[in-house]
């Protein structure tokens, strides 16, 4: 028995000392990978002759409001995540298209994401906004670097919105974000398929109450381009976890409302008819 223990125990000591050293090797590779991402975001700002990068912070947004007067904002917020490191637009704004914001504290709309985000690691957002100035006079709203340490993040309770602030002299930017753990990828499309909308429409989660607006009529068109009378949503995917439900509400200007609840699936899609006043919508969930 006693050599069968020697062996045993030997290859156990061999096996742990294999592993730490793998850790060891992933952690050194961890934080190479950071420092390059970190290193390619940052910018030059002739402006402030310096490289700028935002406090480290953790995000992963699902609002972001600026503490600001009513002014109009126009610019970008940019994620990255490990899954590929490429930008993924929270949102995205020409000087054209400006948002306004008309009160302190009210929320961007979002333009994204196109994709839910992974939070494996570390999630980067870069934020650049901007005020639309009259006669041309614009200037920086907001511009800094945050991140999320998904590492820590992902040992906190789920469906806790959490938030962050990046502040400035013109601002203070806060980021709200929450994670879903066994999330789906949810995509939107509704149509009108009589009647003309003039309203929002907003969803959430039956566990995070915190609404995220997904079309505004005063912000953005009644219908797209191509007549197939589909609202264009500012955003179309949502992350929802499976176990959950995904609730949309429909408001028109007179403040009257319709609610369509969705529950997630891993594939397939979920069509709702809905008649509402002198309108009917068609509400396709994939």
């Amino acid at each position: 028995m006693e050599p069968n223990w020697a062996v045993r125990n030997a290859e156990r000591l061999k096996r742990e000392e294999e592993e730490k050293k793998r850790m060891e090797e992933e952690l050194v590779w961890r934080r190479k990978k950071h420092a390059a991402v970190i290193k390619s975001i940052r910018k030059y700002d002739p402006k402030a002759k310096s490289l700028w990068c935002g406090p480290d912070s953790t995000s992963r947004t699902s609002t972001i409001s600026t503490s600001t007067r009513s002014t109009i904002v126009y610019g970008t917020a940019i994620a990255r995540d490990y899954l590929d490191f490429k930008c993924v637009y929270l949102f995205r704004c020409h000087r054209r298209d400006s948002q306004l914001i008309k009160s302190q504290d009210k929320s961007l709309i979002l333009t994204g994401p196109a994709r839910g985000l992974i939070l494996s690691d570390f999630i980067y957002l870069e934020v650049d906004l901007k005020i639309n100035g009259a006669r041309g006079q614009d200037k920086q709203l907001s511009k800094g670097l945050l991140e999320i340490d998904g590492r820590k993040v992902t040992r906190l309770e789920t469906n806790e919105v959490m938030q962050v602030t990046c502040a400035s002299q013109l601002s203070t930017v806060e980021v709200k974000f929450t994670v879903v753990n066994r999330a789906v990828e949810a995509t939107v499309e509704i149509h009108v398929l009589w009647g003309y909308f003039h309203g929002q429409i907003s969803a959430h989660t039956s566990s995070i109450l915190d609404e995220f607006v997904l079309f505004k009529g005063e912000t953005g068109g009644v219908f797209t381009s191509d007549g197939s009378r589909i609202i264009p949503l500012w955003r179309r995917v949502v992350n929802v976890c499976l176990t959950e439900k995904l609730i949309f509400t429909i408001e028109t200007r007179d403040g009257t409302k319709l609610i369509i609840e969705s529950t997630p699936a891993t594939h397939g899609s979920d069509c709702y008819e809905c008649p509402f006043g002198s309108e009917k919508f068609r509400v396709k969930v994939t």
